[in-house]
């Protein structure tokens, strides 16, 4: 139950899956993780692999996938969980479910935040003349959990919007219609504990430059 365990269940809400596979040559069911990622997202995909290295002990490739039908460079990591799967319970770590540790603690909770950032975040600036820098993560599902959460530990405002009409993520994946933005905006109001819990662990150099350059000019 650390920084660590908490980006990587973030990562797994976002791009990463768990799922069965059935080996009909050997007769056995595997239980994996999977992340695959566009060349941008690489830095998160580097992270989450020294994360399975150093919490769970295994050393794994990143394996090139070729390019999308979006001409994206795709990368993956991947391995068979079956022996991880009492700890996985143990830690609560599933694809949907945010663990109690997590919600109770703003560290960890920044943790998990900065995972579901670098996975299906977007950082941007508004209004350049007075520029606001917003933050949004998209899912197919409303989190009102997610809301509550960003409320309670980052100090913020934060609201949902409904999305109309397919959405492009950077990594080049598409969301069906009537997806949802979680979103906030940075403020004087919760810039310390965003940029103290949240800020270290984001992994995406271009999101990370959007926020410096605002905070560079505004703060």
């Amino acid at each position: 139950m650390n920084e660590n365990i908490s980006y990587f269940i973030g990562v797994l809400h976002t791009d990463a899956s768990i799922y069965v596979f059935h080996n009909k040559k050997r007769d056995s069911v595997q239980h994996r993780f999977r992340l695959e990622v566009g060349e941008k997202s690489l830095p998160m995909l580097k992270k989450t692999r020294r994360i399975l290295k150093f919490e769970f002990n295994r050393n794994l490739k990143v394996y090139f996938e070729g390019k999308n039908e979006y001409g994206t460079k795709m990368f993956c990591l991947q391995t068979s969980i079956n022996k991880l799967l009492p700890l996985f319970k143990e830690l609560k770590i599933d694809k949907h479910t945010v663990p109690s540790y997590i919600l109770s603690d703003t560290k960890l909770f920044g943790a998990y935040l900065a995972g579901l950032i670098d996975g299906d975040g977007d950082v941007c600036i508004k209004r350049p003349k007075y520029p606001q820098c917003r933050i949004k993560i998209t899912s197919e599902h409303k989190s009102h959990l997610l809301i509550d959460m960003i409320r309670k530990h980052m100090n913020s405002g934060a609201w949902i919007e409904k999305t109309y009409g397919y959405v492009t993520l950077p990594r080049g994946k598409v969301v069906k219609p009537n997806a949802f933005r979680h979103c906030f905006y940075l403020s004087p109001k919760n810039v310390q504990n965003f940029m103290k819990f949240v800020y270290p662990h984001i992994q995406i150099f271009h999101k990370k430059l959007i926020i410096e350059k605002f905070l560079l000019n505004e703060f």
